[in-house]
Parts: structure tokens; sequence; C-alpha cells
């Protein structure tokens, strides 16, 4: 090789390796840049205890073919010699096991163990509890109602192997109608259940549309519910409050030994039950009004909310025991519906031995109602005005008691009993159906009863009856008192009793039949109107008797008597018969304590003549018994003297003679044979009498007739005996015998003489 080639080929060979060390030179410069970029950007440099950083990290617990849960973490750092890792952005998705839940955890930072699984969260903890339909039907349908129920807490700790995580901290949840606190919770993943260890508070909205508003906006009232511990079970929807419980408002309050909330698939309160619980604590819900307080207990209490918040109903199950300012009731189950909207009674049945009391103090008047079955209906149902019991009844036999303000205790029953109420709630009228009964007891009176088929009470604001009317064969008794009537009207203030429609009123010695007869009962009155008829009946003691073996039938057109004093006074027609005695008059008066009959107006009687005796012989026996009709002004007749007083135009006669004058008595024997029927046995005139028999016509100061021998005896003034035949006698004293027409004439001085005359037949 020449030597100016080879001086070439060493000038391109240094070329080329100064190209390549500037090439190489290049490369390195560009991987310091690169190194230095990287280093600049990258995270700082682990600290000595720490081993490895990943960018993610992810894992399941998996039972056979179903995923029980999914951790996710967005970073995982691993601590050196401690096997335990640091999560970040930690999220797990519970599914449960059977896969309908949705449950989603979420907090910044966790430590998880790698020996056992557990992983401690001890920052902020959102848990976020919902089913697997509704996560599902929220992705498809932006605009559906969200049904999660939200819990916010702190310091987590997650067991991977149970799938339980707990807290000892402070623990917040919300859901669609409320909100709940309490200290300390524990969450089981697998049953999607939820705890509050202690101190548990749930605090639920209730309200009522308002009208017109938007989206039926609501008027929210708060709940506020106290207890020791809560469980919320997202699957079974129900939230479970152990006590001692309390559920306050504004003016209620529900005490309760355990409380369970059933949620509707949307997570709204649906159904509220109130129990007794481990404690035994009977649920008594209270209620403040403007009059005291009010209380209902039970074993069991369920109330039922709509979807829209304001409760459909309420039912109260064992021992029911209500309470209020000025009532009481008891019985073994009840239901309460309420107005939609206001969240006011509408409508409460009550059933099983039901027992309701009144009372007000004020006034010292009660009143209690019996029966197996009660229905009571309230007005209402417009927000901003109370509501008002209207009416209530039972729906079987029904018994009432009341005791008004002066002591007296009343009694009513029937197949079915109604109540109305005025417009503030005030009791006004009670109604009767169906086999009525009734008692009333009076201080120092005997026992009144009644029956009828129906009946109505009218009430005074006060709580005491007014008025009482029964309907349909009404019977009335007090003691040997009785009476009957299709209807009777019963007023307390004026105390008395109106029995109308074929009315009958009986006592021990009496019956009085009328169109209505009125009884007074403080007074002892008693009237009787239109067609009055009486019964005196035959051989009690304290009647006026004409004959002692058949009853005294009066009638006449009005009746006012005295129970207290005896006393009867019969006018208008009035007519009173006993055997073949008669008497007429405007009015007939029977005094029972002096046993004393007084007759006034137009008085007209017919009376049985005293029959001589079988033994009798000569010319007395001939006569046979006769009636005698009696006319006068008045007539009084004593019993216990069996005499008769008549004056005022007085007239005596029988078929053969009359006997006139201004007064007149007449005397009655109890007569043999004639079943003791009263007969005349002697009549005694004075004041002007006239004697007349056929044509005969005697006049006298006084006249004596006797019907044992038939004879006339006049005397006083000029006694004078005209015969049409004989002419004129006169004497000091006259005396005729109808039956042999004999007359006696006494001079007045000391001789007699006989005289004979034929009188004409």
């Amino acid at each position: 090789m020449k030597r100016s080639e080879a001086a070439r080929y060493a000038r391109w060979s240094a070329l080329l390796a100064l190209v390549l060390a500037g090439i190489t030179f290049g490369i390195y410069l560009q991987r310091q840049w690169v190194a230095h970029v990287e280093k600049k950007n990258a995270p700082p440099s682990l600290p000595e205890d720490k081993e490895r950083q990943s960018i993610g990290l992810t894992f399941s617990k998996v039972d056979g073919n179903r995923t029980i849960f999914t951790l996710q973490a967005s970073k995982s750092t691993d601590f050196k010699g401690q096997n335990i890792s640091l999560l970040e952005d930690v999220k797990i998705t519970v599914f449960g096991k059977t896969g309908d839940r949705n449950d989603v955890i979420h907090t910044h930072s966790c430590n998880y163990s790698r020996g056992d699984g557990a992983i401690q969260c001890s920052g902020e903890v959102l848990m976020e509890l919902q089913s697997a339909a509704a996560a599902e039907r929220a992705r498809q349908e932006s605009s559906s109602a969200p049904s999660v129920v939200r819990v916010e807490t702190s310091a987590v700790t997650f067991e991977r192997a149970t799938g339980q995580a707990q807290t000892v901290a402070p623990v917040k949840f919300s859901f669609p109608d409320g909100s709940g606190e309490g200290l300390g919770a524990v969450y089981f993943s697998e049953e999607g259940v939820l705890r509050l260890v202690k101190d548990a508070r749930l605090n639920l909205q209730t309200g009522t549309p308002v009208a017109g508003a938007k989206s039926q906006g609501t008027t929210s009232r708060e709940v506020a519910v106290r207890g020791n511990s809560l469980e919320f079970g997202k699957n079974s929807r129900t939230v479970v409050m152990e006590g001692p419980v309390t559920a306050t408002t504004e003016a209620q309050q529900l005490t309760a030994g355990e409380l369970v909330l059933i949620l509707d698939a949307q997570n709204r309160a649906q159904t509220l039950v109130a129990t007794p619980g481990a404690l035994g604590e009977l649920p008594e819900a209270t209620s403040q009004s403007a009059q005291g307080k009010n209380s209902l207990k039970a074993e069991k209490l369920t109330c039922h909310l709509t979807p829209e918040r304001w409760i459909q109903s309420i039912e109260a199950e064992g021992n029911v025991q209500g309470s209020s300012p000025t009532e009481t009731l008891r019985a073994e189950r009840g239901e309460l519906e309420m107005w939609p909207r206001v969240n006011q009674a509408k409508l409460l049945t009550l059933r099983g031995n039901v027992l309701l009391q009144t009372q007000d103090a004020k006034v010292g008047t009660s009143r209690n109602l019996k029966t197996n079955a009660l229905q009571m209906a309230f007005q209402g149902g417009k927000e901003g005005q109370a509501s008002h019991l209207r009416h209530a009844e039972t729906l079987e036999h029904g018994t009432t008691e009341w005791v008004d303000a002066a002591g007296a205790h009343s009694k009513l029953e029937a197949d079915k009993l109604a109540m109305d109420y005025d417009g503030s709630g005030k009791a006004q009228l009670m109604t009767a159906t169906g086999s009525v009964q009734t008692e009333r007891e009076l201080k120092g009176r005997p026992t009144q009863t009644a029956s009828a088929s129906r009946g109505t009470v009218k009430l005074e604001p006060t709580g005491e009856w007014s008025q009482m009317n029964l309907q349909g064969n009404v019977r009335l008794k007090e003691a040997d008192r009785t009476a009957e009537a299709q209807q009777a009207a019963f007023a307390r203030a004026a105390q008395t009793a109106v029995l109308t429609g074929q009315a009958v009123a009986r006592d021990a010695s009496s019956e009085t039949r009328a169109p209505k007869i009125t009884f007074w009962q403080a007074t002892g009155d008693v009237e009787a109107e239109g067609g009055v008829r009486s019964t005196e009946f035959s051989g009690q003691t304290g009647t006026v008797n004409l004959s002692s073996s058949v009853p005294a039938n009066i009638t006449a057109d009005h009746l006012q008597g005295n129970s207290k004093t005896g006393r009867a006074l019969y006018t208008g027609h009035a007519r009173l018969w006993q055997g073949p005695s008669v008497l007429e008059a405007d009015s007939i008066e029977l005094l029972r304590g002096t046993r004393v009959m007084n007759a006034v107006g137009n008085v007209r009687g017919v009376f049985q003549q005293e029959t001589t005796g079988p033994a009798a012989s000569g010319p007395a026996a001939k006569k046979q018994p006769a009636l005698w009709h009696v006319n006068s002004g008045t007539l009084t007749y004593w019993d216990a003297e069996s005499r008769a007083h008549l004056e005022k135009n007085v007239v005596v006669q029988s078929e053969d003679q009359r006997m006139r004058g201004p007064v007149l008595d007449l005397f009655f024997t109890r007569g043999e044979g004639t079943g003791g029927a009263s007969q005349i046995s002697r009549a005694v005139g004075t004041g002007g009498v006239i004697v007349e028999q056929g044509e005969r016509r005697g006049t006298a100061e006084k006249g004596v007739y006797t019907a044992a021998d038939q004879k006339f005896v006049l005397s006083g003034g000029k006694p004078t005996l005209f015969d049409p035949e004989q002419g004129t006698t006169s004497g000091r004293e006259l005396t005729f015998f109808l039956a042999d027409d004999t007359i006696m004439v006494d001079s007045g001085n000391g001789s007699r003489t006989l005289t004979k005359h034929r009188v004409q037949r």
C-alpha cells in the first residue's frame, strides 16, 4: 500500500471514531436527561420500613361461584417486616350471600393485614346500603327516586373472613324518610344488617301533602325516636330499636320496650310496631291537649303509614287501655282509621270486653258503656281543624250506666246502642234498638225498671240525661206498681213519665187505662187523658167499695190523682159501677186514705134496695128487692160508715115511690145472697122533704125511709099526707107502710090514730 493511501485510511478511521464517540456521548446525554426527568416525576423513594408500592389492589371473597364482596384500592403499599399493607382510596362492594345486595363502603385509607385479612380504616367511612335491584334501577333510570341508606362513621374495622365491619365511634345514617345516629356499630355484610350498639337515635319525617304545592310537597313533622340499640336489616327492610324506646313529636309521645319500623321497597317508613320487648314494658302512646293528657296502652301497637308519609291506621292488640281527662276505655283489641293526609282520627273500632267510662268531676256525673264491640266515628279531614267524636255505636249487645248530679243511678241495655255528638264533641243523643231494658235507682225509692223495643236518651252538655223516650211494647215497674204502653217519655228535670198508646198503669189495688197517662215522680201526681178507665180491685184496704166481691170500675174523660195522698179525681162524663151499683157525675173523686168518694155535678146513681130476709113473714115479705135511682148535685160516700150524703135537688126513687129534698143521706148494708153488694137500708132527707107513692104525696121537714119494714116516717114542720080519695092527713109525725097501705098519725097530744087507706096500684 502506498504511503498516501495509508494516510488517507488513517484519517477516515479517526473521523469514524470521532463520529462514533459523538454518537455514544449523545446517547449517554439523552439517557441522563430521561433519568433526570423520570427521577423528577417519580414518587418519593420508599422509606426504609417499606418494601414495595403498587398502583392498585383488588381482591374478593367468593363462596362457590358467588362473590360475597369485592375490595378495591387505587394504591397499595407494603410495610417491611409487618405483614401490613396501606390501602388508599378504598371501596368495598358487598353483594351478600344471595347476590341481592349492592352495599358500598368508601374510605380514604385503610391498613390491610395480610395475615388474617382484617382491614382497619382509621379515617372517615361512608357506607351506602341498597339492594342490587335498586342499584340497577338507579343506573338505568337517572330520574328514579334514590332508596339508599347512607351511613357515616370512622375507625371502622372490616373482617375479610366474616365480612363484618364494626366501629366504636359515633355513627350517623340517613334514608328517604329519616335519619339516625348512635355510638358504635356492627355491619354484617353477608346479611345486610347494620346494628347501632348504644344510644341509638332515629328521626322520622312524617307529614301531609300541602294543597297546591309542587311535586306533592309536605308539611313535615319530625318524630324523634330514642332507644338503647338499633338494628337495621336492609334485606328485611326493618329497623328494630330495643328499649326502653321513646318516640316523640310536638304533641305526642310513644314509649315501648321494643320498636320495629318496617320500610317499603324505596326505604320509606311503612309500618311502625311497638311491643313490650325483652324489658316487658307495655307500649303507651300519650298526647297533650287543651283538656289534659290522653294516653293509649296495649301489648302491641301498630301504625301503618302511606307512601305520602301520613298515618293510615293504628292497631292496638291485647289489654288495650285508653284514658283522657274525662274518659277511660278498655278492650282486647282496637283499630283506628285516620282521615287522609291530616293524621286525624276517622273511625275507631274496639272489640272484646269493651268498657268506656266517662266522668265529669265538676258536676259529679259519670257514664259507663259495656259491650263486646264498639265503633266510634270522628268528624274532620281538614288541615287546621280539630277532629271531634261524631257518632258511636255498639256492634253487639251493649249496656250503659250513668249517675247524675243528684246521685240517681240509671242503666240502659239493648241489642244495639248508638250515641250522636254535637260539633264540640259532647254527647247529645243515645239510641237503643232491640230488647231495650232500663233501670233507675233513686235514694229512698224502689228500683224502677222498664223494657221496650227501642228508645232514645237526650243528654245535656254536662253529661246528664234530660229526656228518655221508649217505643214499642213498653213495660214499667216500680215495687208493686206496673205500667204498659206503646210509648213512654221520661223528663229528668220535671221528673215526669208520660205513657201514650194503650197506656195501662197498675198498683196493688187499682188499674187505670187511657190513651195518655202522666206521672210526676217528685209529687206523686198522676194524670190520665182521653177515655180513662180505672178499676178498683175489690177487697183491697183503702179503697171505696160498694161491693166486696167485684171490682169497681170508673170511666171518665180525664183523671187527676196522687199516689202519695191516694186521691183520684175523674172528670168529664165520670161513671162508676160496681156490681149492681152505678154512679155517674161530672166528676168523681176517690180518697183512698179516708175511703171517701165525692161525686159533683149532675149526679145520677142506681143502688139496690136491701132485700127482705127469707125468714121474714107478713106484709114485709111481699116486696121484692128493687133498684133505687138517685139524682143530685153532689154526693159524698164514706165507706167506713157505708153512708152517702146527697145535696142539691136530691131525688131518690124506686119503681113505686120517690123521695125529694135538698139534703138526703143514704145508709147501706152488705146484702147476703147478692155477692156482698151494698144495698140501701135507710134514707134520711132533711130541709123540706117530699115523698110520693103513686098519687099519694107527703111533705115534712124531715123524712126517713126504712127498707127493712118499707115505711116512711115524716116529721118536723107540719107533716102532711095528701091522698086523692081520702083527702089530707096531718099530724106531728106521720108514718105509712108501703106494704099494706097503713098510715099512723101522731097528733102530738099523746093519743094515736090509726087509719087505713087503699093505695092505688
